[in-house]
C-alpha cells in the first residue's frame, strides 16, 4: 500500500515537472496525463490491486508496469506484498548477479545506493 502512494507522489511530481513548456514530455509523463482522474473517497474505496491494475493500465512501456507479489522478508514467517516495476526487478537481478560475482574477491557492488 505504501508504495502504491509513493507511486502517486512520484507521478505528481513529474506531472508537476512536465508542466515546464521547455522541457519535451517524456512518454511516462503522457501517460499520467491521459490517465483518470479519481477522487480520495474513490481512490480509498479501491483494493490494492485495483489501484496497481490502473496505473499498469495508464504505461504504455513493460518495464514502467508494476507487478506485485507476496514475499516473506528475510526472518519472518509472516508474507507481505511487495510491489516494483519491471525496472526495479531487473536491476535487483543484476545486482546481484554482480554481488554473487564479486563475493569471493570481497568487493562490494556498485548500485545506486553505493
Amino acid at each position: 500500500m505504501k508504495h502504491i502512494y509513493a507511486m502517486a507522489g512520484v507521478a505528481v511530481l513529474v506531472t508537476g515537472l512536465a508542466g515546464c513548456s521547455s522541457m519535451p514530455k517524456s512518454q511516462t509523463t503522457k501517460d499520467l496525463e491521459t490517465a483518470p482522474q479519481y477522487t480520495q473517497e474513490e481512490k480509498d474505496a479501491m483494493t490494492e490491486e485495483e489501484k496497481v491494475a490502473l496505473y499498469n493500465e495508464s504505461m504504455s512501456t513493460q518495464k514502467q508496469k508494476v507487478v506485485c507479489r507476496r514475499e516473506k522478508p528475510l526472518g519472518s514467517h509472516i508474507s507481505k506484498t511487495v510491489c516494483r516495476t519491471r525496472d526495479e526487478i531487473e536491476l535487483d537481478r543484476e545486482l546481484a548477479k554482480e554481488s554473487l560475482r564479486n563475493s569471493g574477491r570481497g568487493e562490494r557492488p556498485q548500485g545506486p545506493g553505493n
